[in-house]
């Protein structure tokens, strides 16, 4: 949410009906004889009233905590969550599309799908930190082992490694969940190190003792064998998590020298960009904006740059323009990173293009999480067809030929 709300701010958004008449059953708020539910503004602030007024403070805390708990997923993101997070459910889907906002979606599934609505917050985590995420091809295409056995040892590979580590993670509860594109989600909450903190509880001050949680997820397509991992620490983290993943849930020993980041081949770029596709997509223009290369011998880095007087050229072509014998991409200089250019029409009573920028690097970094779900799977079908991504490096491959062969791909896909 752009600004945090109070209670009051919620209850005047949500429509007064059965899932808040049972929300406020449920939490036994005393209301007045001969009270009516009406689906009106005077009905809401009578409920603020009668939660501010409430005799109990813990009963009145809880009512408030419940109505900020739909908040967690009461925007665009969470609202794709939700709908992922139901996709194999036709009857809560329907429910889903007949709420009158995101917030009122979050807080129907918060009411009377709890734990559909704990799986959106999983893979509204994953997608809202994307940007942290690391890529591992696992080299692995097996089903995920889904028995007690298998989710308990790889659970227990976890506690080891936290206790051994940071001396926590005594407790490790593990998820997993499938998602609408065809991979699957396992989620991951550790034990940290407890702490004492000053808080209420109800009208009472105290230190309560509690221990927060650590929180990774990782992401597997079997398609392709590829995961994608979010969690706290260096690579050391990431590794172990990939090594008891691969161990424990998919049945095969994988060692660190077999999981790798990607690598990107960006030496594609120094004729430009050429994607036929992209053009019968919609662009009206591809360009390659920068690049940085590195000398043969490792000493020397150069940044170059196109100035915006050039509209639309590529960098490559300046640098044979203008460089001519000396361009360095001719004499063995490695292309380290770049940025790519795919320009759209201006919209109506525009006259700019409006861009999207692709920033890549050779060591496997993009900043596709930027995008949305279609856009960031069109953008992989392009750099596959480059050769800059080989095929076994995206999530689901499918999808990207779908979107490569400008194919349309599902709402909620």
């Amino acid at each position: 949410m752009s600004k945090p709300q109070t209670y009051a701010d919620i209850l005047l958004r949500l429509p007064v009906d059965d899932t808040l008449k049972t929300f406020m059953e449920r939490h036994a708020l005393p209301l007045p004889e001969g009270w009516a539910w009406s689906d009106d503004v005077h009905t809401s602030r009578k409920l603020i009233g009668l939660i501010q007024s409430h005799l109990a403070p813990l009963m009145r805390d809880r009512i408030v905590a419940g109505l900020h708990a739909s908040t967690l997923l009461a925007h665009p993101l969470g609202k794709q969550a939700m709908f992922q997070a139901a996709h194999y459910r036709p009857t809560e889907l329907m429910g889903l599309i007949a709420c009158k906002s995101d917030l009122h979606r979050a807080f129907w599934l918060y009411v009377h799908h709890p734990v559909l609505f704990e799986a959106a917050t999983e893979i509204e985590y994953l997608d809202h930190h994307g940007q942290q995420a690391q890529q591992h091809d696992l080299g692995i295409k097996r089903a995920i082992q889904r028995d007690d056995a298998s989710i308990a040892a790889f659970g227990e590979a976890i506690k080891g490694f936290y206790q051994r580590e940071l001396g926590c993670g005594e407790v490790c509860v593990v998820n997993v969940l499938d998602r609408a594109r065809g991979t699957q989600l396992i989620s991951i909450h550790a034990k940290d190190l407890a702490t004492a903190k000053l808080e209420f509880e109800g009208s009472q001050l105290q230190r309560r003792v509690g221990s927060p949680n650590i929180h990774m997820v990782l992401e597997y397509a079997q398609s392709t064998g590829v995961a994608r991992t979010i969690i706290r620490g260096g690579a050391k983290y990431h590794t172990m998590l990939c090594e008891a993943f691969a161990r424990h849930m998919l049945g095969v020993d994988a060692d660190a020298q077999r999981i790798q980041t990607p690598q990107l081949n960006l030496s594609v770029l120094r004729l430009g960009m050429n994607i036929p596709q992209a053009i019968e997509d919609g662009f009206v223009g591809l360009q390659v904006k920068s690049v940085s290369v590195v000398s043969d011998c490792g000493q020397l880095k150069l940044e170059c740059t196109v100035r915006a007087a050039n509209d639309q050229r590529c960098v490559t072509d300046l640098l044979e323009e203008y460089l001519g014998s000396v361009n360095p991409l001719t004499r063995g200089w490695m292309i380290q990173a770049a940025v790519l250019n795919f320009y759209l029409a201006p919209m109506q009573g525009k006259s700019r293009c409006s861009v999207i920028s692709v920033e890549l690097t050779s060591k496997g970094r993009l900043n596709l999480h930027k995008f949305d779900e279609e856009l960031r799977t069109q953008i992989e079908g392009y750099l596959v067809q480059l050769g800059i991504l080989k095929s076994q490096q995206v999530f689901k491959l499918d999808r990207v030929r779908e979107m490569a062969s400008g194919m349309a791909t599902d709402l909620f896909d």
